[in-house]
């Protein structure tokens, strides 16, 4: 939410439109309709079929989870996808490509559309935002008065290829093809990180590309020492982390013990356990509050990111970078933050590096002390709340500016 907080700190009025996923609770709407001036809440399509389905859409879910073997359950949510698919009425309601081909817009649900162009009618916003390109249908036949922006979040035919590796089963959200026709919509495409921009440039000369990082506050400097010995990992149950610990765990971990006989691993966030054979050493805290983290960042002596594959801004990193934290990654968890390496955080090329940069980082004080210094003043200069807008605010400055100049212009014009 740090755009809508920055958005508002600006004096600007924020119009939101949700259009809900499973993953939306009811605390998280809560905080959102508090920070808007105006949320509307988009009709799920299946709300249209009556509340029945719901109702029996999440008892199947329990049941399948406690009673249908594997193989049986997938073979029903097959069936019902494609009873789904060919279902002229559903994809109707919902405007898209529902369970299809991989095109973005199965994503969009009409009524998104319909919520946003009502708004726009209405307000005639200077901008309209949307998050990720999965929505940006909604952005077409808007007026040109309204700015219209993508915020990507990811890019993610830049990392189809690239992040395939032996083991992990990445999620397919869309065609390459489709997400360039989605990127197309708008006026301006914002990316979460440099390397991400430098694509969308290449592949968009004629968009205007503009980065706007993660925002994440400077966790204040603390008494606190970190306890020795105390490796911190911080991730949630998406399949990159999961890969990516277990890869840590089988073939950094067993010589990190060796080295550091004291060490404890101290695994944060819903990510589900992995197995590990040193499981007494391996500590699974699971999901912390927002002041519960904050301290397991103050006390680590090193915080690890050992994804070998992902995409957009590695978040986990930023956060431990703002608290100060001496920090240990795979290549891939350092894209788009490359000019860091070697001083604010350290990148193993290889995982018996990445073993020879955690022990140096648990057992020489100067070293952890330096990068911890460091690692501050790089979050500082990246993910400050000023240097993240500063390109968002130019490019709302300068369509303001232009259409004030249009209005000047037009009146001008009606004088004469």
């Amino acid at each position: 939410m740090g755009i809508l907080t920055w958005l508002k700190s600006k004096g600007f009025h924020v119009s939101y439109v949700l259009q809900p996923l499973d993953v939306d609770d009811a605390v998280g709407v809560e905080k959102l309709r508090a920070l808007v001036d105006h949320l509307e809440i988009v009709q799920r399509p299946s709300d249209g079929w009556g509340g029945s389905k719901i109702f029996f859409r999440e008892a199947y879910r329990r049941f399948e989870k406690k009673f249908l073997p594997g193989r049986v359950a997938k073979w029903l949510r097959y069936a019902f996808r494609r009873a789904v698919r060919t279902n002229r009425a559903v994809n109707e309601i919902w405007g898209g490509d529902v369970g299809g081909d991989g095109h973005i817009d199965r994503w969009y649900w009409s009524a998104t559309s319909k919520a946003v162009q009502r708004e726009v009618r209405i307000k005639r916003p200077l901008a309209v935002i949307t998050e990720y390109a999965l929505l940006s249908k909604c952005l077409e036949n808007l007026p040109p008065s309204s700015l219209k922006i993508i915020d990507t979040v990811e890019v993610f035919f830049r990392n189809r290829d690239r992040f395939h590796t032996e083991g992990l089963v990445a999620p397919f959200v869309c065609t390459p093809e489709s997400e360039q026709v989605a990127l197309r919509r708008g006026d301006v495409l914002v990316a979460i990180q440099k390397n991400d921009a430098n694509v969308l440039q290449d592949l968009f000369p004629e968009k205007r590309v503009i980065t706007l990082p993660h925002t994440f506050p400077q966790a204040p400097r603390s008494a606190a020492k970190p306890v020795t010995g105390t490796i911190l990992y911080v991730g949630s149950s998406n399949p990159y982390n999961v890969h990516g610990l277990r890869q840590f765990l089988d073939q950094a971990w067993p010589s990190i013990v060796k080295d550091v006989p004291n060490v404890t691993l101290r695994i944060v966030g819903g990510i589900p356990r992995v197995g590990s054979a040193h499981g007494h050493e391996v500590i699974h805290v699971g999901q912390v509050s927002s002041e519960e983290l904050a301290r397991e960042y103050q006390t680590a002596h090193v915080v690890i990111n050992p994804q070998v594959a992902g995409t957009g801004l590695k978040i986990k990193c930023v956060e431990a970078l703002s608290a100060s934290c001496p920090l240990v990654m795979n290549r891939a968890a350092a894209d788009g933050l490359e000019h860091g390496e070697g001083t604010a955080f350290l990148v193993a090329r290889d995982w018996p590096e990445f073993v020879d940069h955690v022990v140096k980082v648990l057992t020489d004080d100067v070293l952890r002390h330096e990068l911890a210094v460091k690692a501050r003043r790089f979050a500082e200069e990246m993910f400050s709340a000023d240097a993240t807008f500063s390109e968002l605010e130019r490019v709302l400055s300068e369509h303001l500016s232009a259409l004030n100049r249009a209005s000047q212009s037009n009146n001008t014009g009606n004088l004469s």
